[in-house]
């Protein structure tokens, strides 16, 4: 527009200059014309570049095409920010393998003394004092599978199988696993099943884990309230999927906590009642769920208790061709 402006003033300047001559065509469309070769020269230099930097900056990986001294010099130094990054982030990402290896290898260490600390209790004749102390030892045995999974989430794709699982024997397991916790907090757990067949199609470890950190919640939170309680494990088909809802008569989560449960480190109301709650249990079982393709929702009543509902895909039916 400022090139056009300098031609009309021109033009005119002369006209008033010379009063008589009318032509004004042939020196606009001079002008004209080598406007027109200058733009497309500039769009020649300017519009690759100006295609590849809106290539990377809607995520593509393409490689900036430089023509001018300018673009030349940015591409240097995009090339140099470039290269100190990924060094910078190599390093950094060395540190950390180096200190969650070492992290590993000392939770690992751990388990050790607290399990030779199990079996000498086992031995020993039961106490009100030995009792607290097994409890605690189980407490801390519990914390370090936490810590050692949640440094294996970094590489849960290199530990991941799918396979075709029975719901109801996992279930089992599970519970035989903490029969004295159920005698310790006067819980009674039970499985409904309307189903014969509850397969699912999962990582049958991580599956486990999965569950395992939502009984190990149940337990800890209906433990706060006196008296005897049921712990029920109910197992439904909805489609194509199966349903397992965990539903517990503890002490319920308020509304206002509802939305923040699976949140590192959030603890909540009822939390701050516990000494032991880390507001770990529910966040890791949240990224186990969403890495397994599984679903998990809470619904609770305060005072009343928990249902835990986990939604994963249908294994084939026993006898099908699928």
């Amino acid at each position: 527009m400022f090139y056009l402006l300098n031609i009309v003033c021109v033009v005119v300047f002369f006209h008033l200059s010379e009063p008589a001559n009318k032509e004004y065509f042939y020196p606009l469309t001079i002008g004209l014309f080598f406007l027109s070769v200058y733009l497309l020269i500039d769009w020649f230099r300017f519009y690759p570049a100006n295609s590849t930097m809106e290539l990377l900056r809607s995520g593509q990986n393409v490689e900036l095409a430089a023509n001018t001294e300018e673009q030349k010099v940015f591409q240097q130094l995009l090339h140099k920010a470039v290269s100190e990054y990924t060094k910078e982030n190599n390093e950094l990402k060395e540190q950390s393998k180096e200190r969650i290896s070492l992290m590993s290898h000392w939770m690992h260490h751990l388990k050790t003394p607290v399990s030779v600390v199990e079996l000498i209790l086992d031995n020993e004749e039961k106490t009100e004092a030995l009792e607290k102390i097994q409890q605690e030892n189980k407490r801390l045995h519990t914390s370090i599978e936490q810590g050692l999974t949640m440094i294996r989430m970094d590489q849960f794709e290199n530990d991941f199988e799918v396979e075709t699982v029975d719901l109801i024997a996992s279930l089992r397991k599970l519970i035989n696993a903490r029969k004295k916790e159920w005698i310790y907090g006067s819980l009674y757990p039970a499985i409904e099943s309307s189903e014969e067949d509850a397969s699912i199609i999962t990582d049958p470890k991580w599956n486990e884990i999965l569950i395992d950190q939502i009984i190990s919640n149940a337990i800890k939170y209906s433990s706060l309230k006196e008296g005897n309680k049921k712990l029920v494990f109910k197992v439904e088909r909805v489609g194509n999927h199966i349903h397992l809802l965990i539903i517990d008569e503890g002490v319920g989560i308020p509304a206002y906590d509802i939305e923040r449960i699976f949140q590192p480190f959030f603890t909540g109301e009822n939390g701050r009642k516990l000494r032991n709650s880390t507001g770990i249990g529910l966040y890791l079982s949240k990224k186990i769920a969403d890495k397994l393709g599984a679903k998990i929702t809470i619904q609770s009543v305060h005072g009343e208790g928990t249902t835990v509902i986990l939604r994963w895909l249908a294994g084939p039916k026993p006898g099908s061709d699928s």
